[in-house]
């Protein structure tokens, strides 16, 4: 089991790294037999109510893009020459992305929701990873639930014939419905009975019909008989559909080689594909909060008494305590009343003993089987007692309920520790599909048991973030204020507890940044904090209104009582170094793939190794409609040891400069473009202007 969801990948804005963890997805996976995956994800999770929300990479459709054709690469192999070529299928499997189209942007962030926004919006932002999906390879696609502008995509053939398999040349990939699907074009009402509903299905584009249950009247293709006979579809209609799974099952070689060689012991969860794990988590946790120049939190072990509190911080059994007589060396100066402390053996997880913290940060859709994942408290007792150092858990409140039960204990060791680690976060049952909400705020006891942590210790609180999306943390984030250092660190996947503990240890370097912007609160949701949701506008700031300014210049209407700038912006996450930027270059090409050449020259000037992303934006030019405030264009990923220099060059691919105009014709705009380059959305370090 390795780390699949956007939780840990999307916020690694790391292309080679997703292509390695896809290549072992699916050399595990095809080694027991498996001949398609319902990967990549490509929902562009725009609105973080949705519960499917860690399923997707990004809310940018430049980023978004890129990891689809990583993902294609190392699922699929390098194969540009799409469906009707072979597979090598003893470790390869055709990836079968999920949901087309645009089933991130639901309405009031509910699972299905319905979709509306015009057709600029829908091809620059909504389809712009499935055109990247297509043009590397792609061969699969699963149809979302819902409407688009009010038809489904399940029963819509302009966006999946004509878009998808011809504009963006998916041709003869397979695609097929989600469960039970097409029998839902009737409860939509565009189908009067089952046998309209295939019809409609098949002539949409839509191959498979993916059956979930065993209620033979929600299989509609089961009527294609009928549909045929009623002149509802045409011979001609089912050979093309089934020439689409022929041609993959050909591909695959499952007509000469259907059975696969028994090596699955040899590659399953092998030490290298954990490596790949950790380097997932790791890569992916974004350092939001840290005192200037105190990295890392717990920088010496050797008389540390370390409280872990929080529900996903630990299992029920590693729950226990001890006589103040047996902490020596450990400090108490917070009184002696509250010493408690715990030292349990580290536990091996099992299939049946996966508790809520170890399934929380593994994620959806993951398989255990005997795969052992350690918990932040489990990693930080093996690495620190044994020592005069101690390590304490406690839950101290619940996800689900407010209930308080172990509020007492978790203040006890609180009061006593040197160092204090609260993980937090959501739950599967809190947060994933048909789980949405209508708060962001941590769930549960969570804000509280902060709280008081916050009032009975003197000692530094660390707290981590180990959840499906953005959180918020009470009225005005005033929690957020209580703790000292903050570590986004998502669904990690099977070795998160691992990297958790590494990176509060200081023994390796998170390196993540956001992958989508954090809003303040849920009433910020679709506002003016994602870079590329807020259009340029002319009349509010020529009169001045803009309350706020960004440090890119953007201006932004505050809300009554609050700011309308995000809690943390897209691309936001903290170094462990200071680096400069000096000569922004941009350079046209002349090869039509790639046009435009985007340099910086980077130098570590801070007094530590360390990692830092690159991130190139650019402003359109004077165009006929107003365009969003700047775009995502390229990106990259660096470390630099002191003192180091580099120049950091990227071409810029056709697809993420172009457009599409008011007539939906995709080309790049003429006019005058300016080139951003910085460490964050909101902050511009260098510009300079390059016409086309």
């Amino acid at each position: 089991m390795t780390c699949r969801a956007r939780s840990c990948k999307g916020c690694t804005w790391n292309t080679s790294l997703v292509t390695m963890i896809a290549s072992s997805i699916a050399l595990e996976a095809s080694s027991v037999g498996v001949d398609i995956g319902l990967t990549p994800v490509l929902n562009m999770f725009t609105d973080p109510r949705f519960g499917r929300h860690s399923e997707g990479f990004s809310e940018n459709p430049t980023l978004s893009a890129a990891y689809a054709k990583a993902a294609v690469a190392g699922y699929q192999g390098d194969n540009g020459t799409g469906p009707l070529s072979y597979l090598d299928h003893s470790k390869h499997f055709v990836s079968l992305a999920k949901h087309y189209a645009a089933y991130g942007n639901a309405a009031g962030g509910q699972n299905a929701g319905p979709s509306h926004f015009d057709m600029q919006t829908l091809f620059d932002i909504y389809l712009k990873p499935w055109q990247a999906f297509a043009m590397h390879g792609g061969r699969g696609a699963m149809a979302s639930h819902q409407t688009v502008n009010h038809l489904p995509c399940h029963g819509n053939p302009y966006l999946v014939n004509s878009i998808l398999r011809e504009t963006f040349g998916f041709g003869n990939g397979s695609i097929t419905s989600d469960c039970n699907d097409i029998s839902v074009l009737a409860q939509y009402r565009i189908a009067a009975n089952a046998t309209q509903a295939a019809a409609k299905g098949l002539q949409g584009g839509v191959d498979i019909d993916s059956m979930c249950g065993h209620d033979p009247s929600l299989h509609s293709y089961n009527r294609l008989g009928d549909a045929l006979s009623d002149g509802l579809i045409t011979v001609s209609d089912i050979d093309t559909a089934a020439g689409h799974i022929l041609a993959g099952k050909f591909a695959l070689r499952l007509f000469d080689e259907p059975l696969v060689n028994d090596t699955a012991p040899s590659v399953l969860n092998t030490p290298e594909h954990q490596m790949l794990a950790y380097e997932a988590a790791l890569q992916g946790m974004t350092i939001a909060k840290y005192p200037t120049g105190q990295w890392p939190p717990i920088a010496s072990t050797g008389d540390a008494y370390i409280a872990v509190l929080g529900p996903n911080g630990g299992c029920p059994d590693e729950e226990s305590s001890f006589e103040i007589g047996e902490l020596a060396g450990v400090n108490l100066e917070h009184g002696a009343e509250y010493a408690q402390s715990v030292s349990s053996p580290s536990r091996s997880s099992s299939a049946a003993s996966h508790c809520d913290a170890q399934t929380n940060m593994a994620g959806p859709n993951s398989q255990y089987g005997d795969v052992d994942i350690k918990t932040v408290a489990t990693y930080l007792k093996e690495k620190v007692n044994g020592s005069t150092g101690r390590v304490a858990y406690s839950r101290g409140c619940e996800i689900g309920n407010s209930s308080t039960a172990d509020l007492e204990k978790a203040l006890q060791l609180a009061a006593n520790a040197t160092h204090v680690v609260v993980v937090v976060g959501d739950s599967l049952m809190s947060y994933g599909e048909w789980h949405d909400r209508d708060s962001l705020d941590l769930p549960g006891g969570q804000l509280k048991l902060i709280e008081q942590v916050k009032n009975v210790t003197k000692a530094k609180i660390i707290l981590v973030v180990t959840s499906g999306g953005p959180v918020t943390f009470g009225d005005k984030n005033a929690v957020l204020d209580m703790a000292d250092y903050v570590l986004i660190a998502w669904r990690s996947g099977q070795m998160g507890g691992v990297a958790i503990g590494d990176a509060i240890l200081g023994h390796a370097e998170p390196t993540g940044r956001l992958a989508q912007g954090w809003p303040r609160n849920v009433g910020q949701v679709n506002g003016a904090s994602s870079p590329w949701l807020q259009q340029i506008r002319g009349k509010w700031v020529a009169n001045a209104r803009g309350q706020t300014v960004d440090p890119d210049g953007r201006r932004y209407d505050d809300y009554k009582g609050s700011l309308s700038t995000p809690l943390f912006p897209f691309g936001y996450g903290l170094s462990l170094s200071e680096f400069k930027f000096d000569a922004l270059k941009a350079t046209k090409t002349g090869d039509e793939k790639a046009p435009l050449m985007v340099a910086v020259d980077i130098t570590n000037t801070g007094d530590r190794d360390a990692t830092q992303v690159v991130q190139f934006y650019v402003q359109d030019p004077v165009l006929p409609w107003v365009p969003y405030w700047k775009r995502l264009i390229a990106f990259d990923k660096v470390f630099l040891k002191k003192g180091e220099k580099r120049t950091v060059s990227r071409a810029v691919d056709w697809l993420d400069l172009s457009l599409h105009d008011t007539h939906l014709e995709q080309r790049i705009m003429p006019g005058v473009y300016t080139v951003r380059v910085g460490d964050c959305s909101n902050t511009d370090v260098l510009t300079t202007t390059i016409t086309f």
